[in-house]
Protein backbone atom coordinates (compact mmCIF):
# COMPACT_ATOMS: atom_id res chain seq x y z
CA UNK A 1 0.00 0.00 0.00
CA UNK A 2 2.78 2.40 0.90
CA UNK A 3 4.57 1.51 -2.31
CA UNK A 4 1.45 2.37 -4.34
CA UNK A 5 1.10 5.73 -2.60
CA UNK A 6 4.78 6.50 -3.31
CA UNK A 7 4.25 5.71 -6.96
CA UNK A 8 1.22 8.01 -7.13
CA UNK A 9 3.15 10.85 -5.45
CA UNK A 10 6.01 10.42 -7.92
CA UNK A 11 3.60 10.59 -10.84
CA UNK A 12 2.02 13.72 -9.36
CA UNK A 13 5.39 15.43 -9.01
CA UNK A 14 6.29 14.49 -12.56
CA UNK A 15 2.99 15.90 -13.79
CA UNK A 16 3.46 19.15 -11.88
CA UNK A 17 7.03 19.53 -13.12
CA UNK A 18 5.94 18.89 -16.71
CA UNK A 19 3.19 21.51 -16.38
CA UNK A 20 5.62 24.08 -14.98
CA UNK A 21 8.05 23.46 -17.83
CA UNK A 22 5.23 23.84 -20.37
CA UNK A 23 4.07 27.06 -18.74
CA UNK A 24 7.62 28.48 -18.82
CA UNK A 25 8.15 27.46 -22.46
CA UNK A 26 4.80 28.78 -23.64
CA UNK A 27 5.25 31.93 -21.57
CA UNK A 28 8.68 32.59 -23.06
CA UNK A 29 7.34 32.06 -26.58
CA UNK A 30 4.46 34.40 -25.86
CA UNK A 31 6.83 37.12 -24.60
CA UNK A 32 9.06 36.75 -27.67
CA UNK A 33 6.09 36.85 -30.05
CA UNK A 34 4.66 39.87 -28.24
CA UNK A 35 8.00 41.66 -28.56
CA UNK A 36 8.41 40.78 -32.27
CA UNK A 37 4.88 41.49 -33.44
CA UNK A 38 3.66 44.16 -31.02
CA UNK A 39 6.38 45.91 -28.98
CA UNK A 40 9.03 46.33 -31.71
CA UNK A 41 6.61 47.57 -34.41
CA UNK A 42 5.17 50.05 -31.93
CA UNK A 43 8.69 51.24 -30.99
CA UNK A 44 9.69 51.61 -34.65
CA UNK A 45 6.52 53.58 -35.34
CA UNK A 46 7.23 55.91 -32.41
CA UNK A 47 10.90 56.28 -33.46
CA UNK A 48 9.77 57.17 -36.97
CA UNK A 49 7.50 59.87 -35.53
CA UNK A 50 10.47 61.15 -33.50
CA UNK A 51 12.79 61.11 -36.52
CA UNK A 52 14.91 58.19 -35.26
CA UNK A 53 15.66 55.22 -37.52
CA UNK A 54 16.68 51.74 -36.44
CA UNK A 55 19.59 51.91 -38.88
CA UNK A 56 20.89 54.94 -36.98
CA UNK A 57 20.84 52.94 -33.76
CA UNK A 58 22.42 49.86 -35.33
CA UNK A 59 25.16 51.81 -37.10
CA UNK A 60 26.60 53.60 -34.10
CA UNK A 61 29.85 54.55 -35.84
CA UNK A 62 32.19 56.97 -34.13
CA UNK A 63 33.22 59.59 -36.69
CA UNK A 64 35.32 61.66 -34.31
CA UNK A 65 38.41 60.34 -36.11
CA UNK A 66 37.49 62.75 -38.93
CA UNK A 67 37.56 65.87 -36.74
CA UNK A 68 40.04 68.25 -38.38
CA UNK A 69 41.06 71.88 -38.59
CA UNK A 70 41.49 73.23 -42.11
CA UNK A 71 43.25 76.46 -43.02
CA UNK A 72 41.15 77.89 -45.86
CA UNK A 73 42.63 80.62 -48.03
CA UNK A 74 41.05 82.37 -50.98
CA UNK A 75 43.66 84.12 -53.11
CA UNK A 76 43.98 85.85 -56.45
CA UNK A 77 47.58 85.07 -57.30
CA UNK A 78 49.59 86.32 -54.33
CA UNK A 79 46.80 88.60 -53.08
CA UNK A 80 44.83 87.24 -50.14
CA UNK A 81 41.08 87.61 -50.46
CA UNK A 82 40.02 85.61 -47.41
CA UNK A 83 41.61 83.56 -44.63
CA UNK A 84 39.74 81.36 -42.16
CA UNK A 85 40.24 78.47 -39.78
CA UNK A 86 37.52 75.87 -40.33
CA UNK A 87 37.01 73.13 -37.74
CA UNK A 88 34.91 70.22 -39.10
CA UNK A 89 33.36 67.80 -36.56
CA UNK A 90 31.16 65.29 -38.43
CA UNK A 91 30.16 63.33 -35.32
CA UNK A 92 28.82 66.50 -33.68
CA UNK A 93 27.29 67.89 -36.88
CA UNK A 94 29.39 71.03 -36.62
CA UNK A 95 31.39 73.27 -38.94
CA UNK A 96 33.10 75.95 -36.85
CA UNK A 97 34.62 79.00 -38.54
CA UNK A 98 37.05 81.66 -37.36
CA UNK A 99 37.66 84.38 -40.00
CA UNK A 100 41.15 85.88 -39.89
CA UNK A 101 42.30 89.34 -40.94
CA UNK A 102 45.18 89.34 -43.39
CA UNK A 103 46.57 92.19 -41.28
CA UNK A 104 46.88 90.00 -38.17
CA UNK A 105 50.32 90.41 -36.58
CA UNK A 106 52.25 87.13 -36.55
CA UNK A 107 55.74 85.68 -36.31
CA UNK A 108 57.52 82.81 -38.07
CA UNK A 109 60.93 82.08 -36.61
CA UNK A 110 62.73 85.40 -36.38
CA UNK A 111 60.50 87.03 -38.99
CA UNK A 112 57.63 89.22 -37.82
CA UNK A 113 54.92 90.91 -39.82
CA UNK A 114 51.32 90.63 -40.89
CA UNK A 115 49.89 87.36 -42.16
CA UNK A 116 49.66 88.94 -45.60
CA UNK A 117 53.29 90.04 -45.51
CA UNK A 118 54.49 86.64 -44.34
CA UNK A 119 52.50 85.00 -47.11
CA UNK A 120 54.19 87.23 -49.68
CA UNK A 121 57.58 86.29 -48.21
CA UNK A 122 57.20 82.55 -47.77
CA UNK A 123 53.98 81.40 -49.43
CA UNK A 124 51.57 78.94 -47.86
CA UNK A 125 54.27 77.35 -45.69
CA UNK A 126 54.83 80.67 -43.91
CA UNK A 127 51.13 81.47 -43.78
CA UNK A 128 50.28 78.12 -42.18
CA UNK A 129 53.01 78.47 -39.57
CA UNK A 130 52.00 82.07 -38.87
CA UNK A 131 48.36 81.12 -38.22
CA UNK A 132 49.37 78.16 -36.04
CA UNK A 133 51.71 80.37 -34.00
CA UNK A 134 49.12 83.11 -33.46
CA UNK A 135 46.20 80.86 -32.50
CA UNK A 136 48.12 77.90 -31.01
CA UNK A 137 46.08 75.56 -33.19
CA UNK A 138 47.47 72.84 -35.46
CA UNK A 139 46.18 73.06 -39.02
CA UNK A 140 45.57 69.44 -40.03
CA UNK A 141 45.10 70.44 -43.66
CA UNK A 142 45.34 73.58 -45.74
CA UNK A 143 44.09 74.78 -49.10
CA UNK A 144 44.59 77.96 -51.07
CA UNK A 145 41.93 78.07 -53.75
CA UNK A 146 41.95 80.15 -56.92
CA UNK A 147 39.12 82.44 -58.02
CA UNK A 148 38.02 79.94 -60.68
CA UNK A 149 38.16 77.09 -58.20
CA UNK A 150 36.10 79.12 -55.74
CA UNK A 151 33.42 79.80 -58.37
CA UNK A 152 33.17 76.08 -59.18
CA UNK A 153 33.05 75.14 -55.51
CA UNK A 154 30.17 77.55 -54.83
CA UNK A 155 28.27 76.05 -57.77
CA UNK A 156 28.20 72.73 -55.93
CA UNK A 157 26.87 74.35 -52.75
CA UNK A 158 23.96 75.95 -54.56
CA UNK A 159 24.88 79.51 -53.54
CA UNK A 160 22.99 81.42 -50.86
CA UNK A 161 20.09 83.85 -50.70
CA UNK A 162 20.07 84.08 -46.89
CA UNK A 163 22.80 86.69 -46.51
CA UNK A 164 22.12 90.15 -45.07
CA UNK A 165 24.57 92.84 -46.19
CA UNK A 166 26.18 94.86 -43.38
CA UNK A 167 25.69 98.07 -45.35
CA UNK A 168 24.99 99.29 -48.86
CA UNK A 169 27.75 98.38 -51.30
CA UNK A 170 28.44 100.77 -54.17
CA UNK A 171 30.63 100.07 -57.18
CA UNK A 172 31.81 102.36 -59.93
CA UNK A 173 30.10 101.73 -63.24
CA UNK A 174 33.02 101.52 -65.69
CA UNK A 175 30.81 102.63 -68.59
CA UNK A 176 29.25 105.70 -66.95
CA UNK A 177 31.61 106.45 -64.08
CA UNK A 178 28.65 106.53 -61.68
CA UNK A 179 28.47 104.67 -58.39
CA UNK A 180 25.94 101.84 -58.59
CA UNK A 181 24.42 100.08 -55.60
CA UNK A 182 25.34 96.40 -55.59
CA UNK A 183 22.99 95.49 -52.76
CA UNK A 184 21.80 96.41 -49.30
CA UNK A 185 19.90 94.58 -46.60
CA UNK A 186 18.61 91.05 -47.22
CA UNK A 187 19.85 89.47 -50.46
CA UNK A 188 17.10 89.51 -53.08
CA UNK A 189 18.70 86.85 -55.27
CA UNK A 190 21.02 83.88 -54.98
CA UNK A 191 24.64 84.89 -54.49
CA UNK A 192 27.21 82.84 -56.42
CA UNK A 193 30.99 82.65 -56.45
CA UNK A 194 31.75 85.97 -58.14
CA UNK A 195 29.15 87.76 -55.98
CA UNK A 196 30.66 86.39 -52.77
CA UNK A 197 34.21 87.23 -53.81
CA UNK A 198 33.06 90.74 -54.72
CA UNK A 199 31.42 91.24 -51.32
CA UNK A 200 34.45 89.89 -49.43
CA UNK A 201 36.92 92.09 -51.33
CA UNK A 202 34.78 95.26 -51.21
CA UNK A 203 37.28 98.07 -50.46
CA UNK A 204 34.98 100.75 -49.00
CA UNK A 205 33.44 99.26 -45.86
CA UNK A 206 32.76 101.98 -43.29
CA UNK A 207 34.89 100.15 -40.69
CA UNK A 208 37.36 98.80 -43.21
CA UNK A 209 39.10 95.51 -42.50
CA UNK A 210 37.14 94.90 -39.30
CA UNK A 211 33.88 94.72 -41.26
CA UNK A 212 35.48 92.65 -44.01
CA UNK A 213 36.55 89.96 -41.53
CA UNK A 214 33.02 89.83 -40.12
CA UNK A 215 31.67 89.52 -43.67
CA UNK A 216 33.92 86.48 -44.26
CA UNK A 217 32.47 84.79 -41.16
CA UNK A 218 28.86 85.65 -41.93
CA UNK A 219 28.99 84.76 -45.63
CA UNK A 220 30.79 81.47 -45.00
CA UNK A 221 28.20 80.51 -42.40
CA UNK A 222 25.27 81.42 -44.68
CA UNK A 223 26.77 79.58 -47.65
CA UNK A 224 27.40 76.34 -45.71
CA UNK A 225 24.04 76.35 -43.91
CA UNK A 226 22.18 77.07 -47.16
CA UNK A 227 23.99 74.14 -48.78
CA UNK A 228 23.02 71.77 -45.96
CA UNK A 229 19.43 72.99 -45.87
CA UNK A 230 18.63 72.77 -49.56
CA UNK A 231 21.44 70.98 -51.38
CA UNK A 232 22.88 68.30 -49.07
CA UNK A 233 21.82 65.35 -51.25
CA UNK A 234 23.45 66.81 -54.37
CA UNK A 235 26.62 67.65 -52.45
CA UNK A 236 26.79 64.09 -51.11
CA UNK A 237 26.39 62.71 -54.65
CA UNK A 238 29.12 65.06 -55.90
CA UNK A 239 31.69 64.64 -53.12
CA UNK A 240 34.26 63.23 -55.55
CA UNK A 241 33.71 66.12 -57.97
CA UNK A 242 34.00 68.61 -55.11
CA UNK A 243 37.29 67.04 -54.06
CA UNK A 244 38.55 67.14 -57.67
CA UNK A 245 37.58 70.82 -57.93
CA UNK A 246 39.56 71.61 -54.78
CA UNK A 247 42.51 69.40 -55.75
CA UNK A 248 42.79 70.80 -59.29
CA UNK A 249 42.35 74.46 -58.37
CA UNK A 250 44.27 74.73 -55.12
CA UNK A 251 47.60 74.66 -53.45
CA UNK A 252 46.64 71.99 -50.91
CA UNK A 253 47.90 69.02 -48.94
CA UNK A 254 44.52 67.29 -49.20
CA UNK A 255 45.21 64.08 -51.14
CA UNK A 256 43.06 61.36 -52.67
CA UNK A 257 44.02 59.11 -49.77
CA UNK A 258 43.14 61.65 -47.08
CA UNK A 259 39.84 62.41 -48.87
CA UNK A 260 38.86 58.73 -48.91
CA UNK A 261 39.68 58.43 -45.21
CA UNK A 262 37.09 61.05 -44.23
CA UNK A 263 34.55 60.63 -47.02
CA UNK A 264 32.17 58.41 -45.03
CA UNK A 265 32.27 60.86 -42.12
CA UNK A 266 31.43 63.78 -44.43
CA UNK A 267 28.56 61.76 -45.91
CA UNK A 268 27.30 61.22 -42.36
CA UNK A 269 27.56 64.97 -41.74
CA UNK A 270 25.59 65.77 -44.91
CA UNK A 271 22.92 63.20 -44.02
CA UNK A 272 22.38 64.35 -40.45
CA UNK A 273 23.24 68.04 -40.04
CA UNK A 274 20.84 70.81 -41.04
CA UNK A 275 22.58 74.09 -40.15
CA UNK A 276 26.02 73.01 -38.90
CA UNK A 277 27.98 76.23 -39.44
CA UNK A 278 28.68 78.90 -36.85
CA UNK A 279 31.45 81.48 -36.67
CA UNK A 280 33.43 83.21 -33.94
CA UNK A 281 35.17 86.56 -34.45
CA UNK A 282 38.73 86.79 -33.07
CA UNK A 283 39.10 89.19 -30.17
CA UNK A 284 42.00 91.58 -30.10
CA UNK A 285 43.21 95.11 -30.72
CA UNK A 286 43.28 97.13 -33.92
CA UNK A 287 46.27 99.46 -34.01
CA UNK A 288 46.41 102.87 -35.66
CA UNK A 289 48.47 101.30 -38.43
CA UNK A 290 45.51 99.01 -39.25
CA UNK A 291 47.21 95.89 -37.88
CA UNK A 292 45.35 93.44 -35.64
CA UNK A 293 46.85 91.82 -32.54
CA UNK A 294 45.01 88.76 -31.22
CA UNK A 295 44.11 88.80 -27.51
CA UNK A 296 45.92 85.99 -25.68
CA UNK A 297 42.68 85.08 -23.87
CA UNK A 298 41.01 84.41 -27.20
CA UNK A 299 43.46 81.58 -27.85
CA UNK A 300 41.97 79.69 -24.89
CA UNK A 301 38.44 80.54 -26.03
CA UNK A 302 39.25 79.19 -29.48
CA UNK A 303 40.35 75.84 -28.07
CA UNK A 304 37.05 75.57 -26.20
CA UNK A 305 35.10 76.56 -29.31
CA UNK A 306 36.90 74.00 -31.46
CA UNK A 307 36.79 71.35 -28.71
CA UNK A 308 40.53 70.69 -28.72
CA UNK A 309 43.13 70.55 -25.98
Amino acid sequence: MAKKRGSQASLLLTYVATMLICIILFGTCAVVLLDVFVTQPAKKKQDALNGVSSSDEDAAVDYSYANETILFVGANGETLNAVALVRVKPQDGAVLIVPISKYTVAKVGDTSGTISGLFESGGMAYLKRAVENVFSVKCDKYLKITDEGWKSLVEYTGGTSDYTFPEELRYKNEATGELTSFSAGQATRTLWGDDIRRIITYPLYSEGEKTRVQVIGELSTCLINSAFTSNAADMKANLTNIFNTIFNNSDTDITTKSFKEVREAYEYLLDNAKSPATYRMPRGTWGQNGYFTVDSEFVGELKDYFGIE
